[in-house]
């Protein structure tokens, strides 16, 4: 075991938890055959899904070769993250020897491009400038305790395209390129290397993040379907625009490469990620948004950094949505560090078939996962311990206190965050191909951490429909899962049937209710979204009312110990249901949103264990959630 120096609670910085000092990254090895199998064995027999089969992973992680997270003391490389997404003890930064309790079915380290030439070249040793001034220095500085950074990190950002940093090459940029191609076969050669087709994937990726004043982001993760990739990883600084992006990488990536990206933290984008113009105004063209809308295929909808679904009072809302907010809304003429409506997605679907229904193309056509956007190279850590995450010192009062006190240069008060989700998707095999093609047709739900699985159908449904391989195959054979879309035959004048189905974690609480999100334009020409929340399956024998909405679930906590108080809420909960006001001649989409019964939020399991007073300004329990993909109609 590597030994390691705890930092103080107060140095909170772009790694987002307690940060520690370790030995660098190992030296590479050669990436392995992904057969699934030890050198001598036969191949692993791939077991196949025919009706597809949930799986989860994380698809944001980054490990010490990302920026902000070597900024913020972490040292654990690619391969301890793989160790530990498959299951593996590994010493988090915290201090803490910790294991997933059930290992993930994949993972994607996306650590940010943008970082590829001067971490990775001071990382890995063997690299041409792993010797210099610069990367000894580098290697030798303390932890940023002060977000200092962080904040020269988005000075230089925020240009188009963004400033290298030319303290590693200061004389070429044909050299940085170099480091940075480096870095990025490292990367690939380390997903290989870990992959284990039929037992645990893992996708090759990166993150492209380009940076808005006041800390603003217009972040996305690029992912692969497999091994052929493209050959430079493009990030902001290679870059005009958004579209200039989509056009490169779509160049790049030839057959049989194949890419999507996944764009995550909209809340933080001030309006510009769901905009119809581009980040310097530009209308986009038809040719970009065709473009976009077949690479750009879900949204990150949860993650550390809050929720991006929707948010009260800003847009399309409803009492649910007020969940993960970290910024008020915006007022009169306010842009940033505050909360506008082209940066949840609610907004953003409603938008997009109002596009459609205009006959243009439909660029906000997304699927929905949850994923961590962790900086301490533990995928699929949303356990709410307090010793995992800050170290055994944060049982103790002063240590929970200032954590609790903590502002962060970019999130502000620490103690909004939350624990970060999980993706899930309907895959046919535990394989690359299988669950990139699940994601490209959206077949994909996310969480907010727990392993709840949900699948939404809508068309031509068995009467009886539930979870056997008949109803099952016949859902599919009349009409479509969550991320299709309702067209042709299957428009008609009678309205489709829908069904939505969850059951809980068995690791965790029971499930509250299952309600559906339906918006639709109405009137093209008028220009106004409309859209309605319903509850569709309630909990202990609840009934929906006139509105549409059961009563308030009677699940409660106990603070002090967190334990859940009386038997209530379900393992499973299941509807099959039409939609009253259906009209086959509107554009309209509608989405499953799963609630669980209300739990402690890490911040009063924190202060519990702490003795310290709970914070005033954020909830004591939060209900966990699930989203699905929604079901999009198209008139004919």
């Amino acid at each position: 075991m590597r030994s390691r120096r705890l930092v103080a609670a107060a140095g909170i910085t772009g790694a987002f938890f307690l940060s520690v000092s370790c030995s660098q990254e190992p030296a590479d090895a050669p990436p392995a055959a992904e057969s699934g199998a030890a050198e001598g064995e036969a191949p692993r027999q791939i077991e196949r899904y025919p009706l597809r089969r949930a799986l989860f992973g994380d698809m944001h992680v980054h490990t010490a070769i990302s920026t902000d997270a070597w900024a913020g003391g972490n040292r654990l490389g690619l391969r301890d993250a793989y160790r530990f997404a498959r299951g593996e003890e590994v010493e988090l930064p915290s201090g803490a020897d910790a294991r997933l309790a059930r290992p993930l079915d994949f993972v994607a380290l996306t650590d940010h491009a943008e970082g590829f030439d001067a971490v990775g070249a001071c990382v890995f040793e063997g690299d041409a400038a792993y010797g210099s001034e610069f990367c000894e220095r580098f290697r030798e500085a303390e932890p940023d305790t002060s977000g200092e950074n962080l904040r020269i990190a988005f000075e230089r950002g925020v240009a188009r395209p963004a400033q290298r940093g030319r303290e590693i090459c200061p004389d070429d940029v044909a050299d940085c390129l170099a480091l940075a191609g480096s870095t990025w076969r490292r990367v690939q050669e380390a997903a290989n290397e870990f992959n284990d087709p039929g037992a645990f994937t893992t996708l090759i990726a990166y993150e492209f993040s380009a940076l808005l004043p006041s800390f603003g982001m217009l972040h996305r993760n690029v992912f692969f379907r497999g091994s052929d990739v493209i050959p430079h990883a493009i990030s902001a600084m290679d870059v005009r625009n958004q579209a200039d992006f989509f056009e490169r990488l779509d160049a790049a990536c030839q057959p049989p490469c194949a890419v999507i990206t996944i764009p995550h933290n909209t809340n933080y984008s001030w309006g510009t990620m769901f905009s119809r113009e581009d980040e310097d105004g530009t209308p986009y063209t038809a040719a970009d948004l065709e473009r976009r809308k077949r690479i750009d295929r879900l949204v990150e909808v949860t993650q550390i950094k809050g929720n991006s679904e929707c948010q009260v009072g800003v847009g399309t809302t409803d009492e649910e949505c007020d969940f993960g907010n970290l910024f008020p809304p915006c007022g009169p003429g306010e842009s940033g560090r505050c909360a506008e409506p082209g940066s949840f997605l609610r907004n953003a679907l409603l938008d997009g078939i109002q596009l459609a229904s205009e006959g243009r193309p439909n660029p906000f056509r997304y699927g929905m996962i949850g994923s961590t956007d962790t900086h301490n190279s533990d995928p699929g850590n949303t356990r709410a311990d307090s010793a995992t995450r800050f170290g055994l010192l944060s049982g103790f009062g002063l240590v929970a206190r200032r954590i609790l006190q903590t502002e962060h240069v970019v999130v502000g008060p620490f103690r909004r965050t939350d624990l970060g989700g999980l993706a899930g998707v309907w895959a046919e095999a535990n394989t690359r191909e299988a669950i990139f093609d699940a994601l490209e047709r959206r077949e994909a739900f996310g969480t907010s951490g727990s392993r709840m699985r949900i699948r939404f159908f809508a068309g031509d449904l068995p009467a009886e429909m539930g979870t056997g391989e008949e109803q099952l195959a016949a859902a599919y054979a009349g009409g479509v899962p969550m991320g299709g879309e309702l067209r042709g035959e299957l428009v008609a004048a009678a309205a489709p049937s829908f069904w939505a189905w969850a059951v809980h974690d068995p690791e965790g609480p029971a499930l509250d209710r299952i309600q559906v999100i339906k918006g639709w334009v109405e009137d093209p020409a008028a220009g106004e979204p409309m859209h309605r929340v319903w509850d569709v399956a309630c909990s202990d024998g609840r009934e929906a009312g006139a509105d549409g909405r059961c009563p308030p679930t009677d699940a409660t906590v106990d603070l002090e110990t967190c334990e859940a108080a009386g038997d209530f809420g379900a393992a499973e909960l299941s509807a099959r249901f039409t939609d009253p006001d259906y009209r086959p001649d509107v554009h309209a989409f509608y989405y499953v949103r799963v609630l669980e019964n209300p739990t402690c939020r890490w911040t009063t399991r924190l202060a519990n264990g702490g003795g310290v007073d709970l914070p005033e300004d954020i909830p004591a329990t939060q209900q966990e959630r699930g989203w699905s993909s929604p079901v999009w109609v198209r008139p004919r």
